[in-house]
This record gives structure tokens, C-alpha cells and sequence, in this order.
């Protein structure tokens, strides 16, 4: 449907920067690995063992968007729509906002 087309793709792009987010700390991990090993990091940190655990799906911002599409209903179980609903429903796609 149009109506929820926007909605889609802002999802969408959500879960492309999470995903972004993740290939650009996985980067990094690799780099600091390179760089400097198992050194203490910039901060006194561990350095690279705890960029390492950052690359999890702990640290994803949207995970619950990634795990939406468990709970989609499969299209064989949604019942069909009446006729009044899919004139009513026709009638509210038709309106500009």
C-alpha cells in the first residue's frame, strides 16, 4: 500500500545505518588491531578486546527493527478484506496531507 510506503522506507534506512554503524565499527576493531595490537587503548582501556565487543548485536541502535519481520504474519493468513473495508480504506488513500 501507498499509505505505508513512507513509513517503509524510513525503517529501511534506519536499519542501513545500524548496518553502516556496525561495518564502520568492524573497521575500526580491525585498524586498532593492526595499529596497536593488544595495547592498552587511548583511554586506559583495553584497547582493541573491548572495541572486539562492540561488534555484537548487543551494541546494534535498531535491533528491534532487525527482528521485526519475525513476527510478520504470512500472506496465506490474513483473511481477505471485505468489500465495505477495501471501499473505506480507498476513500482515506485518496486524502492529501
Amino acid at each position: 500500500m501507498p499509505r505505508f510506503s513512507q513509513p517503509y522506507q524510513i525503517l529501511t534506512f534506519l536499519m542501513d545505518i545500524d548496518s553502516l554503524l556496525q561495518k564502520w565499527r568492524h573497521n575500526h576493531v580491525m585498524l586498532v588491531q593492526r595499529m596497536i595490537g593488544s595495547k592498552q587503548g587511548t583511554e586506559g582501556g583495553s584497547g582493541y578486546l573491548y572495541l572486539r565487543t562492540t561488534v555484537s548485536n548487543r551494541y546494534k541502535v535498531f535491533l528491534d527493527l532487525f527482528n521485526l519481520s519475525t513476527w510478520l504474519i504470512p500472506r496465506a493468513y490474513i483473511p481477505e478484506l471485505s468489500p465495505r473495508m477495501v471501499q473505506t480504506l480507498s476513500q482515506h488513500t485518496n486524502l492529501s496531507i
